[in-house]
């Protein structure tokens, strides 16, 4: 239905400002006479004679007729004595299209001053305290709280919107359900105030659903809310999930989201808990609050769980009155000195439970403590069974068999049935009057330790295997590369069987550096550590990234200021890089790569110690200045179940057949054996970065030049001449890399000499006369190793010779074999003639 235009009270509707009002005039118009001809009759005196009382009592009477007319209607608005509000009322009269959009609201409306007295009120509203009964005279709207009778649960939101309409503010209350009218259903309004101008106050009235038995819900909502007395409702973990104003009031709270009884309680907070929740009876128990500010405040509290399939919150009465205060103030203290056993059971650190058997598989929980309490999540209650706080996950009669080895005095590793699992060590001890006491440690930190520490193990053992099998290849590698070497000098350049030599010669190399990616992730390679420029190592590698990525990659350089240099090997580094950029390359352009042309970025930067551990998580890196190295790309990226093994040994995301799996753990080693880190961020279809940092360094004087002199020698390169002359003692138990080594040196001029072992090698020591310039030797030899052959043989029988070590390991794991022998250098295997030839020359003539 709809309204055309406000409706006031008739009796109170405005005159419009400007028009003639005829009983108005005809009203002070008597009163004007009556003062007048009072006036005159009591200044004339005895002249006026009887007529003039008479004159005078008439023109009263007349004047006060005309008063009560006024005051019982239109004098409310403009009489000697308004009612409250009625000047206000009336001064609308010259405004009264501001309050016609009252009727366009749909709901009951109306306008008060801040007072609460009411100005304007539409239709709506008007019918709703007609329908109450609540109109003042029958003809003018009351306030909001009048519409519903005096309902003692309308106090507490309607003096909140009464007190915020008088400081201008907005507020909203739901009420609770009210009956209008005897034998009505009940309604339920959300009553609102807003501000309007000129100090007025809007208030509005929004029906509500009331579902069945919603008002006696909502009552007791109210009722609880507001009760004199404190309550909350605690879960069997201890979360809070609801407390009423009074106790949080009393606690200096705004709300309890994400509090627990164990921030309020300072004692043993678990004693509320702890009562049999199938004794559906409630537990008095001393304790002290622990407020905002600091203060402890005793109380006492009545607690009872539920009885069926309740919500599973302890219901907890709180009584803060001075009575029970005194008692509490006392209860808990008395406790600690008479118990100190229950004290310690309490507060240990660990979890404990006392079992009503000496059987945990089939023995009830009497009680436990706090540590326990929260290692099982809430689940360890009284009269819950003792083995469903376990996983059986091998099914109950294993996990039944295991809990019965408990009681026979073995400790026993069990899993909690918590979200997420706890690893506990589980101890039982029985007591003398057929109960027993369970201990439970949480070893969860201890099993991830030891599964990291297996781990490493495992790793520890693959890198000596890597590292025994790399050893054991690099012979069979040194007669390859020995015998193609002398095939090649055989049939040169333009020879039929150049090509299939040659062919032979490039994969033995490739084999080469498969043997040092083996060694690498061992980390058993060996280091020649210089000092260089970072700009201008990553500047050559620019040349060589943009030919391994091709044409379908654009590769960009961009350097930090500022870049300290790097004290590394260099080689190792540029493997590491090229492993990096050929990994980028096939993100962007396989299968599951860009189509089109993808982005290669690498990036170089000074960086600190503490800039750096944002990528590392749980790695330690140690404080000081770095250098960052970045080779981003915007291939496919790392899925997620990949990223945690992408530098474990033999994992590749290759298709087959297109990766070894050791080129990122073989970088990693490199990485961690030159003292840096390697940490990656990948996004699926984005794009991986990964982040090489190493410790800056800072050369000297000395080191300058010598960096200026290697590049001035490098720019040379001088052809090397390996033709030589001089008596060599070759040593090696290996009779193919003997007899195939001992072939091409012959080849480049030495004389040489062989023996297959150690002590060989000393019997031709004795029986040779004219001594050797230099002795080569296996350090791996059975019977004799090559440093012990040389100490046995001393200065008496070595003369002025020189000594070269080969060896399939790294020398850095030979250096204390030869640490006592200065004149002594170590060469690792595989080599080809001619570098070893190279080395040869070097050594006799220094």
């Amino acid at each position: 239905m709809t309204i055309p235009a406000p409706q006031f009270p008739p009796a109170t509707q405005p005159k419009p400002a400007g028009r003639l009002d005829a009983q108005r005039l005809v009203f002070w118009a008597a009163l004007a006479t009556a003062a007048v001809a009072g006036g005159v009759a009591l200044t004339a005196g005895e002249s006026v004679g009887r007529l003039g009382g008479i004159l005078i009592i008439g023109l009263a009477a007349l004047g006060a007729a005309f008063v009560l007319w006024m005051g019982r209607g239109r004098g409310r608005d403009v009489g000697l004595f308004p009612e409250r509000g009625a000047a206000e009322h009336a001064s609308l009269s010259a405004v009264r299209a501001e309050f016609s959009v009252l009727d366009a609201i749909g709901e009951p409306a109306m306008v008060s001053d801040r007072h609460g007295a009411v100005l304007a009120a539409n239709a709506a509203y008007l019918d709703l305290a007609k329908s109450c009964e609540a109109l003042i005279d029958g003809d003018r709207a009351p306030m909001v709280d009048h519409l519903f009778g005096a309902d003692p649960a309308l106090s507490a939101p309607m003096y909140r919107l009464a007190r915020a309409a008088g400081a201008g503010e907005r507020r909203a209350e739901h009420l609770p359900p009210a009956n209008l009218k005897p034998g009505q259903p009940a309604s339920r309004f959300e009553a609102s105030v807003g501000p309007m101008p000129a100090g007025r106050v809007l208030w509005r009235l929004r029906p509500l659903q009331v579902d069945a038995g919603d008002g006696n819900a909502a009552l007791a909502d109210q009722l609880i809310e507001e009760a004199p007395a404190g309550f909350m409702a605690v879960r069997a973990d201890g979360a809070i999930v609801f407390m009423n104003a009074p106790l949080r009031v009393a606690i200096g709270l705004d709300d309890v989201a994400g509090l627990k009884l164990r921030d309020l309680i300072a004692e043993d907070p678990q004693r509320l808990l702890r009562r049999d929740r199938r004794a559906n009876s409630s537990a008095r128990t001393a304790i002290m609050l622990r407020t905002v500010d600091g203060r402890s405040l005793p109380a006492q509290a009545l607690s009872a769980w539920p009885g069926g399939d309740g919500d599973g919150a302890c219901r907890i009465v709180v009584l803060l009155d001075a009575a029970d205060a005194a008692g509490a103030a006392a209860a808990p203290s008395a406790g600690r000195d008479a118990e100190p056993i229950e004290a310690f059971f309490r507060h240990a650190p660990y979890g404990a439970a006392l079992l009503d058997g000496g059987d945990p598989s089939a023995a009830a929980i009497l009680d436990a403590n706090p540590a326990l309490m929260e290692l099982a999540q809430g689940a360890a209650l009284p009269g819950a069974s003792f083995a469903d706080l376990f996983e059986a996950s091998e099914g109950p009669d294993a996990l039944s068999t295991r809990l019965r080895k408990i009681s026979h005095g073995q400790a026993v590793d069990l899993t909690l049935a918590a979200d997420p699992p706890v690893a506990v060590h589980v101890h039982i001890v029985r007591m003398g009057d057929g109960r027993a006491l369970a201990y439970m440690i949480n070893v969860a930190e201890q099993r991830e330790l030891e599964q990291r520490l297996a781990q490493s193990e495992k790793m520890r053992e693959i890198g000596l295997l890597a590292g025994g099998v790399a050893h054991d290849f690099n012979n069979l590698l040194t007669v390859m590369m020995q015998t193609t070497d002398y095939l090649l000098l055989r049939h040169p350049y333009g020879d039929p069987d150049y090509a299939e030599l040659n062919q032979i010669n490039i994969h033995a190399l490739r084999a080469k550096e498969l043997s040092e990616m083996l060694r690498a992730y061992a980390r058993q390679q060996t280091f020649r550590v210089e000092t260089f420029e970072v700009a201008g190592f990553v500047q050559q590698m620019h040349e060589l990234a943009r030919r391994l990525a091709g044409d379908a990659v654009r590769v960009e350089v961009q350097h930090g200021q500022n870049l300290p240099y790097l004290r590394a090997d260099k080689a190792q580094l540029e493997r590491v890089l090229v492993n990096l950029v050929s990994n980028a390359r096939d993100a962007m352009t396989g299968k599951e790569g860009l189509n089109g042309v993808g982005v290669m970025t690498l990036r170089t930067s000074a960086i600190m110690a503490g800039d750096i551990r944002q990528w590392a998580g749980a790695v330690p890196v140690e404080d000081g200045d770095y250098v960052q190295i970045e080779v981003a790309d915007s291939g496919c990226g790392i899925s997620a179940e990949d990223q945690h093994k992408i530098f474990h040994p033999f994992h590749s995301t290759k298709d087959p057949g297109k990766g070894t799996g050791l080129g990122l753990a073989t970088s990693y080693g490199i990485i961690k054996q030159s003292g840096g880190y390697i940490f990656f961020d990948s996004k699926l279809g984005k794009g991986t970065t990964f982040r090489v940092f190493l410790p800056a360094y800072r050369p000297n004087t000395d080191e300058l030049a010598e960096m200026a002199q290697r590049e001035r020698a490098r720019l040379e390169r001088k052809p090397v001449d390996v033709s030589g002359r001089g008596r060599i003692l070759f040593v090696e138990d290996d009779e193919d890399v003997r007899s195939s080594t001992v072939r091409n040196l012959a080849a480049f001029g030495f004389e040489i000499t062989c023996a297959e072992d150690g002590e060989a090698a000393l019997e031709i020591l004795r029986a040779d006369k004219k001594g050797f310039n230099l002795i080569i030797s296996d350090i791996s030899m059975p019977i004799m190793t090559g440093p012990e052959m040389v100490k046995a043989a001393g200065v008496e029988l070595l003369g002025g010779a020189k000594v070269l070590f080969l060896t399939g390991y790294a020398p850095e794991s030979v250096a204390k074999m030869i640490a006592d022998l200065p004149m002594a250098a170590v060469m690792s295997k595989p080599v080809g003639a001619s570098a070893l030839a190279q080395k040869m020359k070097q050594m006799m003539a220094a």
